[in-house]
């Protein structure tokens, strides 16, 4: 038998990030890990990634003038008052996006560490889910109801030691155990699961046990019984139905995704304008969209009364916490409110960069970053990077890297 042998420095690195991930939110176990343990990781893992990449001409050509750009933003969100903690962690994670994106695009080996941690991570939090899900529902296992947060951002959630959280959801004919895990809420867990099902056979080379893998974690993510994840995966399946539709007529596929993006804004402007979707959201029982509903409303009023500075270059992350104590639940309108147009096309230029080889992956990670807060934070990030990567052409199955 082989050996798979990987460099070290891949393997102190990817022990790294998987600690670096844990330790941010939307884990649970972020909420307890002080400053001064976080930062230093943060910078450790930015900056030994911009040494790799500092001296390479392409990185300087194409993405050395946006980390300028984004060194310019900073001066700017000091200077207009803005918590300073939240602009060093933004400017970090856009940091972090850049590098790692140059820096392991020719390391092949922690590619594919970080490629398998993704993998590993996704089924273990999907077995836990459905485990979780069946054992708090049907009385399997004990659970203890505990408080989770600090401060005025306090959760009650049950809890159990080896399956992480339950959030229970009332309905009209009783109450069911929706699964956090070890997540912060149950809709991260259904972002999580929900939009890595559709990269699992890309994850696997063996092929016969890729719709096994597929089904546990559409189980896992709907264990969450989150109503945004429905709706993505009802929209997604409606995708690829209508794709399949679409080249059974012989459309070519750069003509097929002009008729589905024109198809998709006319669907969500019948949704906003014909459909009552307060039925239909209490068709699926009780949601936080009022809630989130007057949240945007609240940051829409931030939008139309800025001025064109504000609007272009933002108020500074951490405006919308700071003025409003309800904060913002949908991360675009968040960016745009904080970071301004110019840096919010640079994310989703970003985000579509990375994933739009992976065509419903990117759908439904689009979907998401309408609902929950996800977008500054290292899951996210590395995730549609593992995305690039994957779709760049990793051979999973080396069995030496230089």
């Amino acid at each position: 038998m082989e050996i798979v042998r990987y460099n070290k420095i891949a393997l102190i690195l990817v022990l790294l990030i998987g600690f670096f991930i844990f330790m941010h939110s939307p884990f649970v176990v972020s909420i307890y890990v002080p400053f001064i343990i976080r930062i230093p990781l943060f910078l450790f893992i930015v900056f030994f990634s911009l040494l790799t990449v500092i001296k390479k001409k392409y990185f300087v050509r194409v993405y050395l003038p946006i980390m300028v750009f984004l060194v310019f933003a900073f001066v700017y969100w000091v200077s207009v008052g803005a918590i300073l903690a939240e602009i060093i962690y933004s400017v970090l994670y856009f940091f972090l996006a850049i590098v790692l994106l140059v820096s392991v695009k020719r390391n092949r080996s922690l590619r594919r560490l970080l490629v398998n941690f993704y993998f590993i991570l996704i089924v273990v939090l999907s077995v836990l889910s459905i485990i979780s899900f069946l054992a708090f529902n049907l009385g399997l296992a004990p659970y203890v109801l505990k408080p989770v947060g600090e401060g005025l951002d306090v959760y009650m959630y049950w809890h159990n030691y080896f399956l992480g959280y339950i959030n229970p959801k009332i309905f009209e004919s009783g109450v069911i155990g929706r699964v956090c895990g070890f997540l912060i809420e149950p809709s991260y867990q259904g972002w999580f699961l929900s939009t890595n099902y559709f990269l699992i056979s890309k994850f696997m080379k063996n092929k016969s046990y890729v719709f096994f893998i597929q089904l546990i974690v559409l189980l896992g993510a709907l264990s969450s019984v989150s109503t945004m994840s429905w709706i993505v995966f009802s929209i997604a399946f409606a995708s690829m139905l209508g794709f399949k539709i679409m080249s059974i007529f012989g459309l070519k596929e750069k003509t097929a995704n002009i008729l589905y993006g024109i198809m998709l804004s006319v669907g969500i402007a019948l949704m906003f304008t014909v459909v009552n979707t307060d039925e239909l959201l209490e068709s699926l029982g009780p949601s936080s969209s009022d809630d989130r509903t007057e949240r945007a409303d609240t940051s829409f009023l931030y939008l139309v009364m800025a001025s064109p500075k504000e609007l272009f270059l933002g108020r500074g992350p951490g405006f919308i916490g700071k003025n409003n104590d309800r904060g913002e639940s949908n991360p675009i309108i968040k960016s745009l409110v904080e970071n301004g147009i110019l840096t919010t096309i640079l994310v989703l230029v970003f985000i579509i960069y990375c994933t739009y080889r992976s065509k419903y992956y990117m759908i439904t990670t689009l979907l998401w970053l309408n609902s929950v807060v996800i977008l500054f934070t290292p899951l996210f990030i590395i995730n549609v990077l593992v995305c690039r990567w994957m779709d760049e052409g990793i051979d999973l199955n080396l069995k030496k890297y230089e």
